[in-house]
């Protein structure tokens, strides 16, 4: 250009990817640092327009945690007149009829999702016709294990349940059924024979039941509907700060979703406990060899794997939220508890660099109760709930919590709190 040298400036994005830490309130913390202007970039709510947090859309994962996040706004609020951000679960759209329609017209013309009873009746409906097809002699091979060659419809929904799983993971991690038509069984027992045929009923009459239904399978519908709402986001105009907050992205659709909001100018991505104080070794260790189960099942793994589709490290991610000093401490040793197995034989070394009562100090306020039985447990739970509710909030209305895995746990606690007329909000609902 006639002898001058013609210099050009790229600006990049640079995402902005915060992190609560475990111990600390996730969703009341998230909206306190957005009323306070710490959160996103470019926004600064102001308490005199009621207009002012309607800019603001949120995708959380369950519509659980969108009520709760709703209910702290208003506790923020403190009773002045506001319109909410717009807050939308991620996990959960299969649940909601229209969820997404409006704003993406593309999605209209998929298949409604299968109800999960209804899949769980037309499951059974071919594993019945599954095992009468069978030859007889197979019949008679496994005529004692009704869960193999199920004898009724009864047994035939114990083993569509189990059938539904494998097709949930499968439409989750989106694989291709076809795959299994590379598997060779022949040199192995008449069992695994029997397992591949059995899998016949996945990957080639379901797909052709749900054709003629005129349904679709839920978790394909769920992936497609976030794929949906990634497209939209990507070529949304900048309208106000977009928040993905509590996804670890372990559904690759939504992973998807989130990596389109970090790439957007006021997109912020919150992410839950992710573990910074972890050695940088261990964290690269976390998912050294893919292949290695206890590497998927680190409870890092979908974030470290989160990390990497957002092409970021952990030092690019900020720490917002603190915890109480002992809380600090408890969460070190969990972190080294949880170290992947390959550093496990750094303990030793680790419990000798802390000083003296540092595992004691991050316990103090832990009890172990040791329960006779199944009511004794129950009890005792219930009366440490109870407890904890009589005593006095940080300027709000005590709260408790009993997480656990056990379905059975859960009912004879609530239960047991019934006596002392406490009413407890089951999350995993009621039957």
């Amino acid at each position: 250009i006639h002898g001058k040298a013609l210099c050009m400036t790229v600006s990049h994005h640079a995402r902005r990817v915060l992190t609560i830490a475990a111990g600390t309130p996730f969703l009341r913390t998230l909206a306190e640092t957005l009323c306070a202007g710490t959160l996103t970039a470019d926004y600064l709510y102001d308490a005199a327009d009621p207009l002012s947090l309607a800019r603001v859309t949120i995708y959380v994962p369950t519509r659980r945690s969108a009520r709760v996040l709703r209910s702290e706004f208003v506790d923020l609020l403190g009773g002045r007149s506001a319109i909410l951000p717009l807050i939308r679960p991620l996990g959960e759209t299969d649940d909601d009829s229209g969820f997404f329609d409006i704003e993406n017209p593309e999605i209209m013309d998929l298949a409604p999702p299968i109800s999960g009873t209804g899949r769980l009746i037309e499951l059974a409906r071919l594993i019945l016709a599954w095992r009468n097809s069978l030859p007889d002699a197979i019949r008679a091979i496994h005529s004692d294990s009704p869960l193999v060659a199920p004898a009724s419809p009864a047994d035939a929904i114990w083993l569509a349940r189990a059938l539904g799983e494998v097709i949930d993971a499968m439409d989750t991690e989106e694989k291709d059924w076809e795959a299994l038509q590379h598997l060779d069984t022949g040199e192995h027992a008449q069992w695994w024979q029997l397992t591949a045929d059995f899998l016949r009923i996945a990957s080639v009459f379901w797909p052709a039941r749900l054709s003629e239904l005129n349904r679709s399978s839920a978790g394909r519908h769920r992936n497609a509907i976030l794929r949906a709402e990634a497209n939209r986001l990507t070529n949304l105009p900048n309208t106000g700060p977009i928040i993905v907050a509590g996804s670890t992205g372990s559904i690759p659709a939504a992973a998807d979703l989130i990596a389109a909001v970090a790439a957007l100018p006021q997109g912020t991505v919150v992410l839950p406990g992710l573990d910074l104080a972890m050695p940088e070794e261990q964290w690269q260790a976390i998912a050294e060899d893919p292949t290695d189960p206890s590497s998927r099942t680190h409870s890092q793994y979908g974030l470290y794997m989160l990390l990497q589709k957002l092409g970021i490290v952990r030092d690019d991610v900020v720490q917002i939220g603190m915890l109480d000093h002992d809380l600090e401490k408890r969460s070190a040793v969990f972190s080294a508890a949880l170290a992947p197995a390959k550093s496990t034989s750094d303990w030793n070394r680790w419990r000798e660099e802390r000083p003296a009562g540092f595992i004691h100090d991050a316990f103090e306020n832990a009890t172990l109760i040791e329960a006779a039985n199944e009511r004794e447990e129950a009890t005792a739970i219930a009366v440490a709930l109870r407890l904890a509710l009589q005593a006095p909030g940080a300027g709000r209305p005590s709260q408790a919590a009993l997480i656990t895995p056990d379905r059975g746990l859960a009912r004879r606690v609530a239960t047991e709190l019934q006596r002392f007329g406490i009413e407890a909000d089951d999350s995993a609902g009621t039957p």
